[in-house]
């Protein structure tokens, strides 16, 4: 999995991470590899930063490529699907720093939200 980091690394992630199955450890032979990378360089367009990101040389790797504001808005206003890549993910690369703060903020955040399994519920303090 460190490939990934060595693969994305013309785009000077903030972060790579894995989730889904590979993360968990219950892939089979069919499973994608999902991967959420990080970066300044990527539009804000998600679909854009997949076309740039994907590789018919690593097909089974389904690149998420956003933007860092993009990334930090959704993790801010509480977007259960970054919160779920950041609890059940592994983080295999970037930027220590960028780390820290990730971290902090989805502990913040994550003090709202009561998880069962997959469903998300937001707690009023």
């Amino acid at each position: 999995m460190e490939r990934l980091c060595e693969i994305y690394s013309k785009f000077t992630p903030k972060l790579v991470v894995i989730f889904g199955s590979y993360a968990r450890g219950d892939y089979t032979d069919q499973s994608d590899i999902d991967v959420l990378i990080v970066s300044d360089v990527f539009p804000r367009d998600p679909r854009k930063g997949f076309a740039i990101t994907y590789s018919i040389e690593f097909p089974k790797v389904m690149p998420i490529a956003m933007n860092t504001q993009v990334f930090l808005k959704k993790l801010e206003g509480g977007s259960t699907f970054i919160l779920e890549i950041i609890e059940d993910g592994k983080i295999l690369c970037g930027d220590e720093e960028f780390k820290k703060e990730v971290l902090k903020k989805y502990s913040e955040i994550r003090r709202k939200f009561k998880r069962k399994g997959k469903l998300w519920e937001y707690m009023e303090l």
